[in-house]
């Protein structure tokens, strides 16, 4: 029996050629991947008034935290925690354009690029961009390790699913 085009699965809408969209105007899917022990969000926005035309994805990476004082003994945490300052400090002048990083008020450490995309899009388009993402911040989280920061990833390695989230 065949399907009635376009149908809605969950936040997505479906076309006949197998393109996705956001179902609603008002919420637009998102899913998360972990990537070297690395939160990756992924988030499809379009425009709200057609809901096709060039939409976003925006990707975020949690990067990891600066460790804190209170982790160890003064002497030695201080001059860690400036050492990974200053290299997220000169990390920041190294990034392609568009991408932001960002240090939290809990001294997290996130990464945020923004990605035109057309919209409908397909599925394996979404996973390109994604992967392609994820291949680009490599040399920037051998960088982050080299300097210490701290990615809760205790040792992991490799990716995972972690939808819904």
């Amino acid at each position: 029996m065949p399907l009635d085009m376009p149908t809605r699965l969950g936040p997505f809408t479906i076309d006949a050629a197998g393109l996705l969209a956001p179902s609603r105007p008002d919420s637009f899917p998102a899913f998360r991947v972990s990537w070297q022990g690395r939160t990756i969000q992924a988030r499809l926005a379009s425009p709200p008034a057609t809901m096709t035309g060039e939409g976003k994805l925006d990707l975020q990476a949690r990067l990891g935290r600066v460790p804190s004082t209170a982790d160890a003994d003064p002497a030695q945490s201080l001059p860690r925690r400036e050492q990974i300052f200053t290299e997220l400090h000169d990390l920041a002048s190294l990034l392609p354009a568009g991408w932001r990083l960002r240090l939290g008020p809990d001294h997290s450490i996130t990464l945020d690029q923004p990605h035109r995309l057309n919209l409908p899009t397909s599925a394996v388009q979404l996973v390109t961009e994604v992967t392609l993402f994820l291949l680009a911040l490599e040399p920037y989280l051998e960088l982050l390790d080299a300097a210490g920061v701290d990615s809760g990833a205790a040792g992991k390695r490799g990716t995972a699913n972690t939808c819904p989230g």
